[in-house]
């Protein structure tokens, strides 16, 4: 291989990963806390914020010319969301609402997070599970953790 395809293939890789660079703040995990149904109540992990990022970081969904780049279909739950960037002791979360309940189980979101110098748009697709699922689910989890009840020594009648 060549000094020039070296060079190259090295301005290649640093091209890529300059992007990387610029972008210190990210979304991580996306953890839905409501059933379908409900106002829609989920919170989105912020990652890798370095000092000073905190100040002025924002969150909406994303403009509609990223939705057509992605190849998503705008839905009109999207008018109703509503983001916060919480603390939760040393980590930011940003918490995700809606003003209407959520009545399609299927829901695909890009958001897009904006700080003093930099901005990120993330790809979110998630499901809801209908109430009584989730109850069940709780039901089930109380079960488990419920401690067996000690046995307890059967009582006769002594005969005379």
């Amino acid at each position: 291989m060549g000094k020039a395809t070296k060079a190259a293939i090295l301005a290649a890789a640093l091209a890529l990963a300059a992007p990387l660079a610029a972008h210190s703040a990210g979304l991580g995990k996306l953890n839905v806390l409501s059933p379908l149904g409900q106002n829609l109540n989920a919170e989105i992990e912020i990652v890798a914020l370095r000092p000073g990022e905190e100040d002025g970081l924002t969150a909406r969904v994303a403009p509609a010319d990223a939705f057509s780049a992605a190849g998503i279909e705008p839905s009109a739950l999207l008018n109703t969301m509503r983001f916060a960037v919480e603390r939760r002791g040393s980590q930011r979360i940003l918490r995700v609402t809606t003003t209407q309940p959520v009545n399609e189980p299927f829901v695909e979101l890009l958001v897009e997070l904006q700080w003093a110098t930099g901005r990120l748009v993330r790809e979110y697709t998630f499901l809801l599970d209908p109430p009584e699922y989730k109850a069940r689910d709780t039901f089930a989890a109380a079960q488990k953790a419920k401690p067996a009840a000690p046995a307890q020594p059967a009582i006769s009648a002594a005969a005379p």
